[in-house]
């Protein structure tokens, strides 16, 4: 079963090569290098910290949707070509099919975190570029088992990577949120307040918690430290099993 595994995560991770996203990945390096050198010319003051600031969110936004796109447009590709049926003709379990993509699609993730920390570390100290990469891997880890949810469910390019970018984007901001609705600048006490808080409120214990996640004041002001990574990988291990087990709930219940 390792070996199959294995086997599908090479062919996955030859895929990537084949669809230029090595390059893809270099371009956008190139485009953000320039980017902060514009933006840092015309700033006047804390030269270094704008250029970081702008740097990271740029960096982080293009990473998740480079992988969101990849692994959306590479599993439905098999799934419209019929490749898919052929592999599980063979004598493959759903599960090492799933596990191998999995797998492949992590370590394309991880040569992304590689390309993009390599421009960091001109703006930025080692170690909190180190503290950056390893929390945005683990970011990108959820994309990666959202995507394949959102696939395995919708089996469509535009519906899959819109559900990942709302659930992304809620996770992001639901803590803002959450603050938001608890202290409103008018104080309400309507039922409908209450029902809205208690609702933001179920959603923070049911998404990750983005906000701890490859945070920018890291790398800006060298607040980072490795003890700040144990809740990163905690949440994405938690998920990554919770997504897994529904990724592969609904592919073996499919018939293809």
């Amino acid at each position: 079963m390792l070996s199959k595994i294995i086997t599908i995560s090479k062919f996955t991770i030859i895929e990537s090569m084949r669809n230029r996203l090595l390059w893809l990945s270099l371009l956008v390096v190139a485009v953000s290098f320039g980017l902060v050198e514009f933006i840092g010319a015309l700033t006047i003051t804390e030269h270094r910290v704008t250029q970081v600031a702008v740097l990271a969110a740029f960096l982080r936004l293009s990473a998740v949707f480079i992988v969101t796109m990849f692994v959306v447009s590479s599993t439905l590709r098999e799934l419209q070509d019929k490749t898919l049926e052929m592999i599980l003709a063979m004598p493959l379990p759903r599960s090492s099919y799933y596990l191998g993509k999995l797998t492949g699609f992590l370590n394309v993730s991880l040569v992304v975190v590689l390309i993009f920390c390599s421009l960091l570390l001109l703006y930025a100290a080692a170690d909190q570029v180190l503290i950056w990469g390893i929390s945005l891997y683990f970011e990108l880890v959820l994309v990666v088992a959202l995507s394949l949810v959102m696939l395995f469910t919708f089996k469509q390019i535009p519906a899959a990577i819109t559900g990942v970018i709302v659930i992304y984007a809620a996770s992001r901001l639901i803590t803002s949120i959450l603050l938001m609705s608890r202290y409103p600048v008018i104080s309400d006490d309507s039922f409908s307040q209450k029902f809205m808080e208690g609702f933001i409120e179920t959603l923070t214990w049911l998404l990750p918690d983005l906000h701890r996640f490859t945070r920018t004041e890291w790398l800006a002001y060298d607040s980072g430290s490795f003890d700040m990574l144990l809740p990163v990988i905690g949440q994405s291990m938690i998920y990554l099993a919770l997504l897994s087990a529904i990724a592969l709930f609904d592919f073996y219940r499919k018939n293809f």
